[in-house]
């Protein structure tokens, strides 16, 4: 099996995606449905090492959540 990195534009380095931290499922606002990784979109900044993200939207309605 293989593996999956992303560059990372803030430290200038690639990452395994296994060591970027995930989160619990969400429940979009509008939808109300659980979203999984792939349905969402969303632009993910670093701040202090951390994932950042603000506004996200769900691909199932299209809502902007955040």
């Amino acid at each position: 099996m293989g593996f999956v990195e992303y560059f990372d534009e803030t430290t200038g380095e690639w990452t395994n995606i296994e060591n970027v931290p995930l989160f619990d499922t969400i429940n979009c606002q509008l939808c109300n449905e659980q979203t999984e990784a792939h349905d969402i979109i969303a632009e993910i900044k670093f701040k202090d090492d951390q994932p950042v993200v603000g506004a996200w939207q769900c691909r199932k309605c299209k809502a902007v959540n955040g």
